[in-house]
C-alpha cells in the first residue's frame, strides 16, 4: 500500500477530506510529522489506530482529554469527533485509518463476531492504549505490525494486515465491557456531539465572515447558554476561541502555500478585521509572527 500523506483539510461538515487506500483494500498508513501536520477537530467513517512514536501528544476525543507519549496510542471508533496537539518540540505518530471491510465483509461471520460489536457500540467511542496493560500492549503491537507491513509493502501485507487488525479487534471485543464503564453517559454525549458538529460545520463554512455566538448557537438550534456549555463539554473550549483557532489554521495554510497576497490580505480573508489582533493571536498559537512563519516556509522550500 505504501505510506500516505496527511493533510489537515476537512469538508464543510468537518469531515476529513482524505481517501483511504483503494476500494479493494480501503486502508491508509500515515507517518505524521506533527510539527508539520496539524490534527484539528474532525471525524471520519473509518476506524483508526494511532501509535505515538516520538514526543508527547495531547488528545481530545469523546469529551475526554489525555496525553500520550512514545509507545502509547489509541483506537477511535467510527464517526467520533477527535483532535490532537503536539506538546513537545518534535513529535511523530503512526496512524492506520481503515474501513471495517478490511477486517470482514458484512455477510461474513467475522463481521458479526468482531466488527459489528465494536461498530455499533456507542458506549465505546475510543480506547486509550497503554503498554502497562497487557491486552492493550498486545493491541499496540498488532497495530504497529500491521502498519509496518502495509506502509512498506512487505510480502503478504494484504493477509498480514487483515490478520493483525482482526486479532486486535478480537481483543477489543473481549475487553469492551470493562471499558464501557468509563462512558456510562455516552448516549447523552453523542447527542451533544451531534449538535456540536452542526456548529462546527457552520463555522467551517463561514469563518471568513463576521460570526457571533448567537449565529453559532442558531446553527445548531440551541440557546447561547447551551452553546457555551456544549463547546466546553465536548471541545474543552469556547465558541469564540474555537473560531479564532480555525481562522488561524486557515491563515497558516494560506501562508504555507506561499500565496501572492499580503499577510494583511490573508488575515482579512480569514475573518480577522484587525491586523494587530491577528499578529498577537498568530504568535500565541504558532510561537512566531506571521512574517517569521512565512520566512521559515520560504527557507524550507529553498533548502528543498
Amino acid at each position: 500500500m505504501a505510506l500516505s500523506y496527511s493533510t489537515d483539510r476537512v469538508d464543510e461538515n468537518g469531515k476529513e477530506l482524505l481517501s483511504y487506500g483503494s476500494s479493494q483494500f480501503p486502508i491508509a498508513f500515515f507517518d505524521d510529522d506533527l510539527t508539520v501536520v496539524s490534527v484539528p477537530y474532525h471525524w471520519h467513517d473509518e476506524f483508526e489506530f494511532v501509535i505515538i512514536t516520538e514526543g508527547c501528544v495531547h488528545v481530545r476525543i469523546a469529551g475526554k482529554e489525555f496525553s500520550l507519549r512514545a509507545g502509547e496510542g489509541y483506537f477511535s471508533n467510527r464517526g467520533v469527533l477527535h483532535a490532537a496537539s503536539l506538546q513537545t518540540l518534535t513529535g511523530h505518530q503512526h496512524a492506520l485509518v481503515f474501513s471495517p471491510d478490511v477486517i470482514a465483509r458484512e455477510q461474513e461471520l467475522a463481521w458479526t463476531e468482531y466488527v459489528e460489536p465494536i461498530l455499533q457500540n456507542h458506549s465505546l467511542p475510543f480506547v486509550r492504549l497503554i503498554p502497562s496493560v497487557p491486552w492493550q500492549k498486545e493491541i499496540l503491537r498488532l497495530a504497529d505490525l500491521a502498519w509496518d507491513y502495509g506502509a512498506y509493502d512487505k510480502k503478504d501485507y494484504l493477509l498480514q494486515v487483515r490478520f493483525c487488525l482482526g486479532m486486535a479487534f478480537s481483543l477489543l471485543c473481549n475487553h469492551a465491557a470493562e471499558m464501557e464503564v468509563e462512558f456510562r453517559d455516552s448516549e447523552k454525549y453523542r447527542r451533544d456531539e451531534l449538535r456540536i458538529k452542526k456548529a462546527l460545520s457552520y463555522i467551517e463554512q463561514n469563518y471568513d465572515s463576521v460570526i457571533t455566538i448567537e449565529n453559532i448557537a442558531d446553527s445548531a438550534n440551541i440557546s447561547v447558554s447551551s452553546c457555551l456549555r456544549l463547546f466546553q463539554r465536548v471541545l474543552g473550549t469556547t465558541p469564540v476561541r474555537y473560531l479564532v483557532k480555525i481562522r488561524l489554521q486557515k491563515a497558516a495554510e494560506a501562508l504555507k502555500r506561499g500565496d501572492t497576497k499580503t499577510i494583511a490580505e490573508i488575515a482579512y480573508e480569514c475573518g480577522f478585521l484587525d491586523a494587530s489582533y491577528f499578529n498577537r493571536c498568530f504568535r500565541k498559537e504558532y510561537g512566531k509572527t506571521p512574517s517569521e512563519f512565512v520566512g521559515k516556509q520560504q527557507s524550507g522550500r529553498t533548502e528543498t
